[in-house]
């Protein structure tokens, strides 16, 4: 039942993350909103996201993992249901915030509820978060299917809540959920400097991930000279790419440090070749290619910190998800502040930097690691 509700919720969260994107100037100019007010629903939204995780890594010993998952999926189906009705700034904002704090409950309980199976932990958060990348997929076409046929647009809230109440009403049969044995009889501590290194290539994977997805369209059409409608297709291309990728990393068994020094180098190099080759479908196999080295990131590194957490998963994957948040939201402000400051070329550069400064925490990681399998055989 766990990897059953996970599939569910992450499809829903999936499908729910690239709505507004997808039909926002559309909603910008329904609800009578600028550029500044769209920016606030989505800080909003990122602020709820970041609320629900804070709530799991303070209180998820005592709420339990079943109850974090029921939580998200309800908040998050009600959420969903009241999108629908809103026609106002004020409104697509809270409902924005609200949906978002049910996102963070099924993110931080998902994490933690596949991190307590016995087996296929690797394989289960890969194909997870697949199911989340064919969700952003699916997502604009829906929404585009909707305004083409003069259909409210809002309608596709209400197909999102109904897989969240799906979610839902799985959760309600997960079984008794067994702890992982703690990896060692020392105190817990949460910020270990392991564990911080694991935040902090969390928060720079998702910074990366959420600029380069978010902003690869406006590059190739302010930067590249691409109209919109061809251009847009690369934020398409770019979430096959995730899907493929995750379902491939599902197969895969890798030590966990080498694994992800492999799939962060091509990353690079995925980056860097669709920034500087000019020629659209070059361009646009370098973005696929990215897409595919992308995906198995985040649940390389989540899986990483499973293995250390032990019974303290659901506070810990709490801290975890607050990273992603914290991650996604400055990594939007400097690329968006500096394209505005001296030009988009500029702005978008600052990714492979951040993707750079992964590789180089990757391979920290690694030695870190072997030098303490090392000091455990000497003993």
């Amino acid at each position: 039942m766990i990897k059953k509700y996970s599939y569910f919720a992450f499809f829903a969260f999936g499908f729910f993350v690239m709505i507004l994107p997808s039909a926002l100037p559309l909603a910008m100019k329904e609800f009578g909103m600028d550029y500044s007010q769209s920016g606030y629903v989505m800080m909003l939204g990122t602020g709820g996201y970041i609320g629900g995780s804070l709530i799991c890594a303070l209180f998820a010993h005592r709420i339990g993992l079943k109850r974090i998952a029921m939580l998200g999926s309800l908040i998050s189906a009600v959420g969903l249901f009241y999108f629908f009705f809103v026609h106002d700034f004020l409104n697509l904002s809270i409902a924005n915030f609200s949906t978002n704090i049910g996102m963070g409950f099924i993110e931080t309980g998902i994490g933690a509820l596949i991190g307590s199976l016995e087996e296929n932990v690797s394989s289960t958060l890969n194909k997870v978060n697949a199911l989340f990348a064919l969700g952003s997929f699916v997502s604009p076409f829906v929404v585009s299917f909707f305004i083409k046929y003069g259909i409210n647009w809002q309608f596709s809230y209400l197909f999102a809540s109904v897989i969240a109440f799906i979610s839902l009403v799985v959760s309600l049969k997960i079984g008794n959920i067994k702890e992982r044995p703690a990896v060692s009889s020392q105190k817990f501590n949460a910020f270990s400097a392991f564990f911080v290194m694991i935040y902090a290539m969390i928060g720079i994977y998702v910074g990366y991930e959420a600029t380069y997805s978010s902003w690869i369209t406006t590059f190739l059409t302010n930067f590249r000279h691409i109209n919109v409608a061809t251009a847009a297709l690369s934020s398409a291309i770019f979430w096959i790419g995730m899907f493929v990728g995750r379902l491939f990393a599902s197969y895969i068994k890798v030590k966990n440090e080498i694994w992800l020094i492999f799939i962060v180098t091509f990353s690079l190099a995925g980056v860097i070749f669709s920034i500087v080759i000019p020629q659209l479908y070059i361009s646009m196999f370098f973005i696929l290619f990215s897409g595919f080295f992308f995906a198995s990131t985040y649940p390389t590194i989540q899986l990483m910190l499973i293995e250390k957490a032990g019974a303290g998963i659901g506070n810990l994957m709490g801290i975890f998800v607050f990273f992603v948040g914290i991650g996604a939201t400055l990594s939007q402000w400097i690329v968006s502040g500096l394209s505005n400051a001296f030009g988009i070329f500029v702005g978008f550069s600052v990714i492979p930097v951040m993707v750079m400064t992964e590789l180089i925490l990757s391979f920290s990681m690694k030695r870190k690691n072997s030098h303490n399998e090392m000091e455990n055989r000497s003993i």
